[in-house]
C-alpha cells in the first residue's frame, strides 16, 4: 500500500482562498463524475473529496503549500523537503473539513533521488 501524505490548510491561512478556488473549480468540472466519499486523517475528517486530474495537477502544485510550513494555520505530516519535492508525478485529492481543506498526496518521495556517478553530490 503506498504511503499517503497530508496537509490541512485552515480557513485562517493565507492559502485558504486559493484552495477553496481550486476545490470549487474541480467541483464544477466533476459534476458528471463521481467524487470521493470521505477521508480521515488524525482527528480531521474530510468530506466530499475530489481527485485532481492530470490536466489540473499544476493548479494544485501552484498553491505552493510550502510557503505555509511554519504557519499555525497549517498542519502536515511532511517535512519541508518533501513539500518542495511535490511535482506532477504526485496524485492529489482535495477534501472539505470543518476547519478548512485537507490535501492528500500520494507518491511523495521520502528523500532525494541519488545523482552523479557516486550517487551523491561530490562538491
Amino acid at each position: 500500500m503506498p504511503v499517503q501524505n497530508h496537509c490541512l490548510i485552515m480557513e485562517q491561512s493565507r492559502k485558504a482562498k486559493a484552495v477553496r478556488n481550486l476545490y470549487e473549480y474541480l467541483r464544477q468540472k466533476a459534476k458528471k463524475r463521481e467524487g470521493l466519499l470521505s477521508y480521515q486523517w488524525e482527528t480531521f475528517a474530510g468530506q466530499e473529496g475530489l481527485r485532481v486530474t492530470i490536466q489540473d495537477r499544476f493548479k494544485a502544485l501552484n498553491l505552493r503549500v510550502h510557503d505555509e510550513y511554519m504557519s499555525p494555520y497549517f498542519k502536515t505530516d511532511m517535512n519541508l523537503f518533501q513539500l518542495h519535492m511535490l511535482d506532477d508525478t504526485v496524485d492529489v485529492a482535495v477534501y472539505k473539513t470543518d476547519s478548512g481543506w485537507l490535501l492528500v498526496y500520494d507518491g511523495v518521495p521520502i528523500g532525494p533521488k541519488p545523482f552523479g556517478q557516486a550517487g551523491y553530490d561530490t562538491r
